[in-house]
């Protein structure tokens, strides 16, 4: 038989049960009322660009990286992180947030605090590099009593990390064997060429790099890409020229009647040890140059492509990595589409007339 001290426990239990079971459920609707209210906007979230496809491309292409789902792709994230920067208004919806917040560490307006809560792992990781904005930006400064670009001295660089690239319709191989140069050379010239005829001074390299070791390339080119800079301190924008090794049908458009290899622009974002503090301006550049690409030639342009390497890149804020079809276009369409990507080039520098 309980005694009364056990009978009076008894009951304190049961009592606390029961407040314990009324204030989770008090809890659980104040949550679904602000969830409800925070998903309820009518403001259109764009989801973030995935290095996989055209940076300035509105449709669904492929899935973005799951990292950048969490910090950017969940619906109501943006949204969330723009609200903070805004002023706060007392509503019914923020009182329940503020005191759901209080009781939980979880902002319902801040999707991040509720992902970090549901997936541990997630709040150990740090968005380091922010997406830069689709806003355009001058390359070059227009400040009063700047000097005019002198057009005699070389305002384009061009090298190849990869030398012995070569188009296999035109050479029989994709890369040429022995430490010889391959096609890959002659579409440098090809720009070299367009850029002439805007009277426009580029600088080419055809310097060997990936001989004796392909994968050690861009030690050489990296020597190289300083000495170039170096000795002509007027470069405004320096290319490191590939061709990229994928089927035709992805690295082919029709423009103007002609078949012509696409162009993809790799942007380096730079890791741990490799730091790349250019990487926005870069980006920038990038977009500028696939901007103008779709405007007057859809469909040239792969897109810009984000990578977490550095590519000799941290070197010059407009430096960028080009790759020029692939191994089954010929040089003759890869040249092709280095004249149109002079006219863009030509047309940016136009644009953007002081240093």
């Amino acid at each position: 038989m309980l005694s009364r001290r056990q009978r009076h426990r008894t009951t304190n239990k049961r009592q606390m049960k029961k407040s314990y079971f009324w204030v989770g459920a008090v809890i659980l609707l104040l949550c679904t009322l602000a969830v409800v209210q925070a998903f309820s906007q009518d403001t259109a979230v764009p989801v973030a660009v995935n290095k996989f496809y055209p940076i300035e491309q509105e449709t669904f292409t492929a899935w973005p990286q799951w990292q950048e789902i969490l910090f950017y792709g969940v619906p109501g994230l943006e949204l969330a992180a723009k609200q903070q920067n805004g002023t706060s208004q007392f509503t019914p919806a923020s009182l329940l947030s503020n005191f759901f917040m209080m009781l939980t560490s979880v902002d319902l307006r801040d999707m991040r605090s509720v992902i970090n809560s549901e997936i541990p792992v997630v709040a150990s990781i740090k968005s380091s590099k922010p997406m830069t904005g689709g806003e355009r930006v001058a390359l070059f400064s227009k400040a009063a009593g700047k000097t005019e670009l002198d057009k005699s001295k070389p305002l384009v660089g061009i090298y190849h990390t990869h030398t012995a690239e070569s188009y296999i319709p035109t050479s029989g191989v994709d890369h040429k064997p022995g430490g010889q140069t391959g096609d890959i050379i002659q579409v440098g010239q090809a720009l070299v060429k367009q850029m002439e005829k805007y009277n426009i001074a580029a600088v080419q390299s055809t310097t060997i790099h990936d001989y004796p070791s392909f994968m050690k390339a861009y030690g050489p080119s990296e020597i190289t890409a300083k000495k170039m800079l170096e000795d002509n301190p007027s470069i405004q924008m320096i290319f490191d020229i590939h061709r990229d090794a994928q089927k035709r049908e992805y690295t082919t458009a029709m423009i103007n009647g002609q078949p012509a290899a696409r162009i993809m622009i790799l942007v380096a974002q730079g890791q741990p040890g490799l730091e790349q503090p250019h990487w926005q301006e870069n980006h920038a550049f990038a977009k500028l140059i696939d901007a103008k690409l779709n405007q007057h030639y859809p469909g040239l342009s792969r897109g810009i492509q984000l990578v977490e390497w550095r590519y000799n890149q941290h070197l010059h804020p407009h430096a960028l990595l080009l790759e020029v079809g692939c191994q089954e276009n010929s040089v003759e369409e890869a040249a092709r589409s280095m004249e149109m990507l002079g006219d863009v080039l030509a047309e940016i520098i136009a644009e953007n007339k002081f240093q």
